[in-house]
């Protein structure tokens, strides 16, 4: 017969191989999740990069042109330019920097996001977070994540705007020789600005219209979550979008605004509020797409016999 001592040793280690057992099941959860969000990120913005190209394009234009009149005027009329003047590849020209920045940028957001949803649930007790609970998590999401990923975001809208740079290397290097971490970084306030507010709202309302589809018995399928990704896209691109305009022109060279309200307050009175949306058409487009289709990925690999297998699920 065990002693009292042996039986109260044995259930302690009981224990602490489950909590062990759940550690590693978190770990493994994670990094399914990461991986997940990563492939979902890569997908979406190779297929709608020729939208992306354009969309920058049409923001940065003013100040690339030299005062001259604007180049790109419209979705269609842009699109048919760049490939009289480049040629098809040129649709794609940086997609490679923009997937070495989009993969990570993805993958954070969605690990991100779910970590801090497991935390909040388990402070308050309660199983789904509220809607003002899932902003928080979506603004720490979208933070993180561009933290991590903004040199290369820099590097992408240069490679986008400046045809003499020659690759992502060559980028860098240009990039380092003109102010180091500082190039590297420059634009980062308006960017946690701008996308810290758009994940946020992204993600709040992806998980609040998932929650509401199922409440209402509304089976989950690549179909449908390609179209609440697409309403998430279209309600976060609709509130933050100005911001996002000027983070772009604040990541070109030279210095162009002082900071993020005195790039508003010159380009409303050079341009008028149409300024702030410059390019809104392109990026709509590419963000009903775009959203749709990482949402879609996301959930069909989170929910498939292989990621199951690879995870022993």
């Amino acid at each position: 017969q065990r002693l009292p001592s042996e039986a109260s040793t044995g259930a302690t280690g009981a224990m602490a191989a489950a909590a062990q057992g759940g550690n590693n099941r978190g770990i493994i959860l994670k990094v399914d999740t990461l991986l997940a969000g990563g492939i979902a990120g890569g997908c979406a913005r190779t297929i709608t990069a020729p939208l992306d190209r354009v969309k920058i394009l049409m923001q940065t234009q003013r100040l690339t042109s030299a005062g001259a009149e604007d180049k790109y005027k419209g979705l269609w009329q842009s699109l048919v330019r760049i490939y009289k003047e480049d040629g098809v590849r040129s649709y794609w020209r940086g997609n490679l920097a923009n997937c070495v920045r989009v993969v990570p940028y993805s993958a954070t957001q969605f690990m991100t996001f779910a970590h801090c949803k497991d935390h909040v649930c388990q402070y308050t007790g309660k199983e789904h977070p509220t809607v003002p609970e899932r902003l928080c998590c979506g603004a720490i999401a979208g933070m993180m994540a561009s933290f991590v990923t903004h040199p290369l975001d820099v590097v992408r809208t240069r490679m986008a705007v400046q045809p003499e740079l020659q690759g992502i290397t060559h980028t860098f290097a240009t990039l380092w020789a003109e102010g180091q971490v500082s190039a590297l970084y420059k634009g980062l306030g308006p960017t946690l600005a701008s996308l810290g507010p758009f994940v946020a709202v992204n993600f709040a309302s992806y998980d609040t219209i998932k929650a509401w589809a199922f409440t209402k018995g509304i089976e989950q399928t690549p179909f449908t979550s390609l179209f609440m990704g697409a309403g998430a896209g279209i309600i976060a691109q609709t509130a933050c979008y100005p911001l996002d305009t000027i983070r772009r022109r604040m990541q070109l060279k030279g210095k162009n605004y002082k900071n993020t309200l005195d790039a508003i307050k010159v380009i409303m009175q050079q341009e008028g509020v149409a300024g702030l949306y410059k390019g809104m058409s392109a990026n709509t487009l590419k963000v009903i797409p775009n959203n749709a289709i990482r949402f879609m990925v996301f959930e069909y690999l989170k929910q498939s016999t292989t990621f199951k297998a690879m995870f022993h699920w």
